[in-house]
């Protein structure tokens, strides 16, 4: 079988005079032009001899010596460093080297060198010679670490800047969005209680679908505003008493011409277990950002069913619904900001992909969480109807201690 040769390096014209003398003289020769794409190539399939340039675009072939040599399927693999002059070739050898071919190339030598290495050459540095290169390379190390961490503080200061910007991008945002809305919405209210005059039923109906509508846009600027105060930690928990049942109750209420359209039944079961301290506003847009989403992925027809518990000092919201549910990795994902589940053959367009990260990042500011089960694992007691979608719990302590502040994770 022909000796079989990786070469990597990241100069063309030197990788094609390589191949042409190893293979005109019966090798095989496989190529790489980085050390990561070499070290890959190499564990896939290990050579008989790696040949690599001392200055690769990124990692240093000293370094990739000591890298490879780490593996066991490679650690007897001779490993021939190529470079320019003494400094190079007594570096390459102390950092664990086998040999150094110098460059420009001999064509008449290098093959019978290749040979040799491959016959089992080794070169070595006396004592003294291998302490002062290894010195050598050790400092040579630590200033490319230098480097590379003062490049991760630009880049980290650069993120963080970006990020800073996104938020006040999107905080102004929902700024500009909410100010026409809250009197829209107020005026509609105004038309929709019949002060300004009697209204015909048709003229009821589009008054009707323009609150609905309006009610949907402003839970999307509510969800910009929040997230981009809950991501920076600046949204104070704001505790006040807040009757859990009730707040379900409304909530499904908001939700009633969603719901009617999409001809659900939805059961709010309650727990009668009294109030708990939490931000009413806060808790009112999580829970409606869950229920909201169960309405919406829900098949025509189906049944919702929102759960109030009391256990323990926990407050806990189950949602259960009869959608297609989140599979795979999209349940892993879910909670991150703008992501969008895929559902195959679904029609409907997707939400703003804010309103789970939302509802998460308030339940973990009230010091709780949002958990996901799809398909729920068990069924809720005492209902007729199977949930074969998704679960979600929204839980908070429920006793009356001072809240922690509002933190965000992920």
């Amino acid at each position: 079988m022909s000796p079989r040769v990786l070469c990597i390096e990241g100069d063309p014209a030197l990788r094609a005079t390589v191949r042409e003398l190893l293979e005109a003289n019966g090798f095989a020769v496989d190529e790489s032009e980085t050390a990561l794409s070499g070290i890959e190539r190499a564990l896939t399939l290990p050579p008989d001899l790696v040949l690599a340039d001392v200055h690769l675009p990124d990692i240093e072939g000293y370094e990739l010596a000591t890298r490879l040599k780490q593996e066991r399927s490679l650690a007897r693999v001779p490993f021939v460093a190529v470079g320019r002059g003494s400094a190079e070739h007594d570096v390459a050898i102390a950092a664990g080297c086998d040999g150094f071919i110098a460059q420009p190339i001999e064509r008449d030598r290098f093959v019978e060198e290749v040979r040799a290495f491959l016959s089992g050459k080794r070169e070595q540095l006396d004592e003294h010679g291998e302490r002062v290169n290894l010195k050598a390379l050790s400092v040579g190390l630590a200033a490319r670490l230098e480097r590379a961490m003062g490049a991760a503080r630009d880049v980290s200061g650069q993120l963080e800047r970006s990020d800073k910007l996104k938020r006040a991008f999107i905080h102004n945002l929902a700024h500009e969005l909410s100010t026409p809305l809250t009197p829209l919405a107020g005026y509609l209210r105004i038309l929709q209680s019949g002060k300004l005059g009697a209204l015909s039923e048709q003229q009821r109906k589009i008054l009707d679908a323009t609150l609905a509508a309006v009610s949907r846009l402003t839970r999307i600027v509510d969800n910009l505003s929040d997230f981009a105060s809950l991501q920076a930690g600046e949204s104070a928990i704001l505790q006040s008493a807040v009757d859990p049942d009730q707040l379900a109750e409304e909530v499904v209420a908001e939700l009633r011409p969603a719901i009617k359209e999409a001809r659900l039944h939805v059961a709010v079961v309650r727990s009668a277990a009294g109030p708990v301290l939490a931000d009413a506003r806060k808790l009112r847009q999580a829970l409606a950002n869950l229920v909201g989403n169960a309405v919406k992925f829900s098949p025509h027809g189906g049944e919702v069913r929102v759960e109030v518990a009391r256990a323990g000092d926990k407050l806990r919201f189950s949602i259960y619904d009869q959608g297609p549910g989140i599979r795979g990795p999209d349940a892993a994902n879910v909670f991150e900001p703008f992501f969008h589940a895929s559902r195959k053959g679904e029609a409907r367009a997707p939400g703003s992909g804010l309103g789970l990260p939302v509802a998460r990042r308030i339940a973990e500011a009230h010091g709780g969480q949002v958990l996901l089960e799809s398909p729920p694992r068990t069924q809720p007691a005492g209902s007729s109807r199977h949930f074969t979608g998704t679960k979600m719990v929204l839980e908070i302590p429920a006793h009356s201690r001072e809240a922690p502040p509002a933190r965000v994770s992920g």
